[in-house]
């Protein structure tokens, strides 16, 4: 069985391309998080980010899910006046925890939500210029269940989208096992 990191340790998370390369890699705390899940505070230090409806800012504090039961990550961002800015979503199967160091790989897909709008899926166009459905039609299906839990959770407020901010109830989108 993994060990997960405990509260108040610091660790180095590693965001991996879905090749496995190492893309963006920053520190965070580990804070309280329910079972199945790591659950990191971190501040973005990038440039200014824009990621559909999302933008990330220097500044900007982020509460960071990482599930070890399901191919998940989600990030609650909140700006540095700690007005909530909303979800960044990921499918990102499978998550790596060696002591103190979570790395989790980027699989296309995201899905992004702002308080007062549906949820926007980004990336789908880089899911199919992979050319998985063909080559590796077992990860591509993965990867749109995936998605569609993910609408699932916001949609039904399930852990961690329970933490904060509105998640719109009403019109969210569900996949439907297409490629869009």
């Amino acid at each position: 069985m993994v060990r997960l990191p405990e509260p108040g340790t610091q660790i180095t998370i590693v965001k991996l391309t879905p090749g496995g390369r190492a893309a963006a890699r920053y520190q965070g705390t580990v804070v309280p998080g329910r079972p199945g899940w790591v659950a990191v505070e971190a501040h973005w230090t990038a440039r200014e980010v824009a990621s559909g409806p999302l933008r990330f800012t220097p500044g900007d504090r982020l509460v960071e899910y990482f599930s070890v039961v399901e191919p998940i990550s989600a990030f609650a961002v909140y700006a540095s006046d700690g007005t909530f800015k909303g979800w960044y979503a990921n499918v990102s199967c499978p998550l790596e925890i060696a002591e103190e160091e979570v790395r989790w790989r980027d699989l296309y897909i995201d899905v992004v939500t702002v308080p007062g709008a549906d949820p926007a899926i980004l990336d789908e166009d880089e899911l199919e210029a992979a050319m998985l459905a063909e080559a590796q039609s077992d990860a591509y299906q993965c990867i749109l269940a995936t998605r569609d839990r993910l609408l699932e959770m916001m949609s039904g407020r399930e852990y961690p989208f329970s933490e904060a901010g509105a998640v719109p109830l009403g019109n969210c989108p569900t996949g439907n096992g297409s490629s869009g």
